[in-house]
């Protein structure tokens, strides 16, 4: 992260950030395996972080083994659909 942007963030209670774009850049818009804890991911900014974001891309981290299995499972495109969402 850019310094002058860590600046920013520095002393926030939260950090919130909504839609597909910033939770791609959030994670480093990678393919990394879903379950990987969020918070492992983002644990480079100073806050709390909630992100809210509908399911528009393969990226996706912070879902459990059993979930991904399921919604694998369906035979539906459950990343890219936009019919789910995470928070």
């Amino acid at each position: 992260m850019p310094v002058d942007l860590r600046a920013e963030f520095t002393g926030a209670g939260m950090t919130v950030l909504k839609g597909n774009l910033n939770y791609r850049r959030l994670v480093g818009d990678r393919l990394w395996p879903p379950v990987i804890l969020f918070g492992g991911m983002v644990g480079y900014l100073s806050s709390p972080v909630v992100a809210l974001r509908t399911l528009k891309s393969d990226v996706i981290v912070g879902v459990d083994a059993a979930t991904v299995a399921w919604l694998d499972g369906s035979g539906t495109a459950w990343r890219i659909s936009g019919r789910h969402a995470v928070v």
